[in-house]
C-alpha cells in the first residue's frame, strides 16, 4: 500500500494548529487549493463528521475516521476515480523545538494488486498536493492569523474612540 509523509515546522502552540484543523468545515479559509467547503453532516467534530470540498471543477467528501484532540486527525477522500479502494489523509502533530511539527500522511489502498504502480503515482501527486497544504496552513497560522487578530484589535479601538468621541459631543 503506498503511502507519502510530508512534514513542515510551524511556530506556534499545537492547540492553535489543532483548532484550525479541528475547525474541519473551513478549510477553504486556508488550503489555496480548494475553493470551497461545507459540512455535509449534522455533526462539526469528531469520528463521523464528513466535509465537501471544491477544488476547481472536481469535488470529493472527506469523512473523518480518527479524532485525536492534539495529536491526529484522518479522514477518508471518497469520490475519486474507482481503481483506489481506500484514500487517506491523516495529520499527525507534534511538539517541536520551534512550537509544532506538522506532518500529513497520504494511504492509498488500490482496488486490486495490479493498480499498486497507479496507487503509487497518485500518491505521488497528492505529496505535492499535501506539501502545498501544509505550506499553506503554516502560512495561515504565522502570517494571516495574528494579521486577523490585530485587524480585530485595531477595529475595536475604532469603536472605542468613536464611542468617547461621540460622549464628548
Amino acid at each position: 500500500m503506498p503511502e507519502i509523509t510530508k512534514k513542515i515546522n510551524i511556530a506556534s502552540s499545537v492547540s492553535e494548529v489543532w483548532d484550525v484543523l479541528a475547525s474541519f468545515e473551513s478549510i477553504s479559509d486556508w488550503a489555496g487549493n480548494v475553493s470551497h467547503s461545507c459540512l455535509l453532516s449534522d455533526q462539526f467534530v469528531g469520528v463521523g463528521t464528513c466535509r465537501r470540498i471544491q477544488t476547481g471543477n472536481s469535488s470529493v467528501t472527506e469523512h473523518v475516521t480518527r479524532w485525536e484532540e492534539l495529536r491526529h486527525l484522518s479522514y477518508e477522500i471518497r469520490g475519486l476515480p474507482p481503481v483506489f479502494k481506500h484514500v487517506l489523509n491523516t495529520w499527525s502533530l507534534e511538539p517541536s523545538k520551534i512550537g509544532v511539527q506538522l506532518s500529513l500522511t497520504i494511504e492509498i489502498i488500490p482496488i486490486r494488486r495490479p493498480f499498486t504502480p497507479i496507487a503509487g503515482l497518485a500518491c505521488l501527486a497528492f505529496g505535492r498536493i499535501n506539501t502545498g497544504m501544509l505550506k499553506d496552513l503554516k502560512g495561515f497560522i504565522e502570517d494571516v492569523k495574528p494579521l486577523m487578530k490585530l485587524e480585530k484589535q485595531i477595529s475595536l479601538l475604532e469603536q472605542k474612540i468613536e464611542e468617547l468621541e461621540s460622549r464628548n459631543e
